[in-house]
């Protein structure tokens, strides 16, 4: 029989007496996952490096500088580099996890995250269900943090429950199911006018959102419902001049069309959207008198516990790949909210 969950720890420690999972972080983890629905004695436990780390590090004293490293294999972490003499164990972890087959493959840690993904943040990525990296084919991974560091920082304890809900979801079928989405991305006025008749003249709901470059807002998306959106451009790097329309006519019927979406009588909502509706008023006088709802502040009052980025939300509550780390945003970078990360 298939088995539905497989646990790929870091390492062992020195209280791992009976095999991985053993000591007290990994009773613990057994307890965190009974609470969440997850029967241990029906799951299979094992780790990357299968022995104690050297000198008594942690999983980092498998690793060390580039010139100690396994030529052409990617880093852990910055000057984090897996030494040669440790590559077998990775070798060996790859094809026990292929053999076993798993619906789901739950990497805990950052090394088992960095083993059997393409993945190199644990932050960014633990929440998100990911494919395995090339070695492994058809692999179903869901990174977390591992009960060590929850241990450490209690606060964490709401996240990793939550990311193992999402795993006893996960565990009941072997794809990678993601949510399919209808996107206009570059219309035209009579695309935007299409779209209007269609899907926002009638809508209950609908969502906005805009991207902002210095004090310039580069685009603005409107979603009637979760699988489509239609996006508004005035921002384009493919033109010397950055305008979206060939002419200043064009822009302002953009504009007037932005203004006549947002009036519309329906719950208007977003993430962080106070910050878009003073930025709208402030710069276009564009008010939007229907907003019903805040992403930002909702979770807040449900799970005041936990971070509030867009990013974070869409770890707890979509299958959506992790799209923020898609591209590297530099701390001077004013076209990115830092909420939405």
């Amino acid at each position: 029989m298939r088995p539905q969950l497989l646990v790929v720890g870091e390492c062992l420690s020195k209280s791992d007496e009976d095999g991985p999972f053993t000591d007290g972080n990994g009773k613990f983890f057994k307890a965190m996952l009974r609470q969440s629905g997850i029967e241990p004695r029906q799951t299979r436990f094992m780790n990357v490096f299968p022995r104690t780390p050297p000198r008594g590090a942690g999983p980092l004293a498998f690793f060390g500088p580039q010139a100690d490293s396994r030529k052409g294999v990617k880093m852990l972490r910055k000057k984090y580099y897996i030494r040669e003499e440790y590559y077998r164990h990775i070798e060996r972890c790859r094809e026990l996890v292929a053999h076993a087959d798993a619906y789901l493959t739950l990497c805990v840690g950052e090394a088992a995250m960095w083993a059997l993904t393409t993945e190199t943040s644990i932050e960014a990525s633990r929440g998100r269900v990911t494919n395995g990296n090339h070695t492994i084919n058809k692999l179903k991974c869901l990174p977390i943090l591992s009960p060590r560091a929850i241990q450490m920082d209690w606060t964490q304890r709401p996240i990793f429950l939550a990311d193992l809900d999402k795993a006893r979801r996960e565990m009941d079928f072997p794809e990678v199911r993601r949510p399919k989405h209808l996107i206009y991305l570059s219309p035209s006025l009579e695309d935007m006018e299409d779209f209007y008749t269609k899907h926002l003249a009638n809508a209950t709901d609908i969502s906005c959102d805009i991207e902002t470059k210095g004090e310039h807002i580069t685009c603005i998306s409107f979603a009637p419902t979760s699988d489509l959106a239609l996006v508004v451009p005035f921002y384009t790097e493919k033109k010397p001049s950055g305008n979206y329309w060939p002419s200043h006519r064009e822009e302002i019927m953009a504009w007037n069309f932005v203004a006549r979406v947002l009036r519309l009588p329906c719950r208007l909502k977003g993430q962080n959207f106070q910050y878009d509706m003073q930025y709208l008023w402030r710069f276009m006088k564009i008010p939007c008198p229907h907003w019903s709802d805040d992403t930002m502040l909702l979770h807040h009052a449900l799970q005041p516990e936990m971070r509030k980025g867009l990013g974070f939300l869409g770890s707890i509550y979509t299958n959506e790949v992790s799209w923020k780390q898609m591209h590297h945003v530099r701390s001077d970078d004013k076209s990115s909210k830092k909420e939405d990360l």
